[in-house]
């Protein structure tokens, strides 16, 4: 069923900070559901891949891409330490993205604030799927390497626009989400700071663009087990303080929404983890 409530408030932009509000609309439908393979019970990421899906688990997992199809169905295990020069690690993965030439895997999981080896691992998508380039990331700001539990350093979504890579952080602390540009080509380390802070008040963990139609889409979870799809209709990376979300409620329960990938303007493929109820989940929703 649908329904539509708005949260009470305007829009606000708060531009003295940089940090962005916009308003939450209650109106998604979940319109499928497809169990996934035990194998991928934390996937963490999901894109497009010769006619069907790819995935990745979270942290600790072997360092591979799995291929599944919309039913399900394991299709291949790619493991990417197979004729790389690099050593790859699933330290914790936290989501995929790409471009016509590569898939951006996103190695930026921080859940206690105190990873120094923060990267993103290039593959090449025209050479077997074969790493070619590591970029380790930074945060200028960070001082402490001390761990705690609320703190501004996780990033969990990562979308790929232009020549930059864009990630977005999982703030425990204040619930927003800052916003660093990343050259996607360019090896070796880059130091991050942020470039906006968008007051989701929610914790970022996926997220997909599409350039047809200029969508950002956003996912992520509340402490009260909330699940939230974020879309950002006609967003521009060049003015980044003039972009406004919408703000939904997925409903679903005892899930975890890791990934989303954009069909079209309406409509969405999502996964979930295990969470401890026996199978991940991967649900095609669609919003009013």
């Amino acid at each position: 069923m649908r329904k539509i409530c708005l949260l009470a408030g305007l829009i606000l932009f708060g531009c003295s900070n940089k940090e962005i509000n916009s308003e939450e609309i209650d109106s998604v439908e979940i319109v499928s559901k497809i169990v996934l393979p035990k194998i991928i019970n934390e996937t963490s990421g999901l894109e497009f891949y010769n006619n069907n899906f790819i995935t990745h688990n979270d942290s600790g997992g072997e360092p591979s891409l799995y291929v599944f199809n919309e039913s399900g169905e394991l299709i291949e295990t790619i493991g990417l330490n197979k004729n790389s020069d690099f050593k790859i690690e699933n330290n914790d993965w936290e989501d995929i993205s790409n471009d016509n030439e590569y898939f951006f895997v996103a190695d930026t999981g921080n859940n206690f604030g105190n990873r120094d080896n923060l990267n993103i691992i290039r593959v090449n998508k025209q050479d077997g799927l074969i790493v070619d380039g590591i970029i380790e990331i930074s945060y200028s700001d960070q001082e402490s390497f001390f761990p705690r539990p609320k703190h501004k350093y996780d990033a969990e979504a990562l979308v790929v626009i232009e020549d930059k890579i864009v990630l977005f952080s999982k703030d425990r602390e204040g619930l927003v989400s800052d916003l660093y540009l990343i050259d996607k080509l360019l090896d070796g380390s880059q130091i991050l700071t942020s470039e906006v802070s968008y007051d989701v008040n929610t914790l970022i963990t996926g997220g997909d663009y599409n350039e047809e139609n200029s969508l950002l889409a956003l996912v992520g979870y509340n402490s009260q087990g909330y699940q939230h799809l974020i879309l950002f209709n006609e967003f521009k990376i060049n003015n980044l303080d003039n972009n406004n979300f919408i703000k939904y409620k997925i409903p679903l329960e005892q899930a975890q929404i890791e990934a989303i990938k954009i069909i079209d303007k309406k409509t969405f493929w999502v996964t979930s983890e295990d969470e401890g109820i026996g199978s991940p989940f991967m649900y095609k929703i669609e919003v009013e």
